[in-house]
């Protein structure tokens, strides 16, 4: 309890703000757990949320958001936790993933796997960007926090990913988000975590082009920490 009250000072100083968010334009089923509220509530074009609400799109549905001097387009099947919705340093983000190691006890019982269909998405400079369809909770966490670091928000988008992946043991087993979220550590020179997570990646089950890339990552990761 002590160490998850630590997680939740340290978010409430470093990524919470007094700052709201106004919807822009909300199409489709969009809800949220407005303020702290475990209640979903439908949301509309105009409606305003405060900062630490949770934002989720269904099918054929989607959002924009606008504030913080921030904009973020959230696509369907995506929730984020609003509180995510702002910059954190390298610094921030260290502090962070330390404190997530500090509270990922294992859990007593594992999710039911997720509703997994097949991946897809765009590619950005040739890297696949996940997305799966999906009712699951978690795997449409993991759709938000992608969407995070798409619009730069790195850091925040590991620390929600990190999160996702605690409360909702199932998606540990998606390896396209893990491998994505790895490459962002990669890229952030966090290389050491990096490397540990392409090293617990490499024991999933991984098609061809999965297990090159990862054998190629961990190679890379491995040399840059000898030297």
């Amino acid at each position: 309890m002590k160490k998850i009250l630590i997680l939740v000072l340290f978010l409430a100083a470093g990524i919470l703000s007094a700052q709201q968010f106004k919807v822009e334009k909300a199409a489709g089923n969009v809800k949220a757990q407005i303020g702290g509220s475990e209640k979903w509530t439908a949301i509309k074009t105009g409606d305003v949320l405060a900062a630490n609400s949770i934002v989720l799109t269904g099918e054929k549905s989607s959002l924009v958001l606008g504030g913080n001097g921030t904009k973020l387009s959230l696509k369907e099947s995506s929730a984020l936790p609003l509180p995510y919705l702002k910059k954190m340093s390298v610094d921030d983000l260290i502090l962070a993933l330390a404190m997530q190691d500090m509270i990922n006890s294992p859990r007593k019982k594992e999710e039911a796997n997720s509703k997994n269909t097949a991946v897809y998405g765009a590619e950005i400079n040739g890297v696949k960007i996940p997305f799966v369809p999906s009712s699951n909770f978690g795997v449409q966490r993991l759709n938000g926090a992608v969407q995070l670091a798409e619009i730069g928000f790195k850091e925040s988008a590991i620390v929600d990913a990190k999160e996702t992946f605690r409360k909702y043991p199932g998606t540990k087993s998606i390896a396209s988000f893990r491998i994505y979220f790895a490459n962002l550590l990669a890229d952030l020179n966090l290389n050491e975590d990096a490397y540990n997570e392409f090293k617990q990646i490499s024991s999933l089950k991984l098609d061809s082009r999965q297990k090159q890339e990862v054998t190629s990552k961990l190679d890379s990761l491995s040399k840059k920490l000898m030297k």
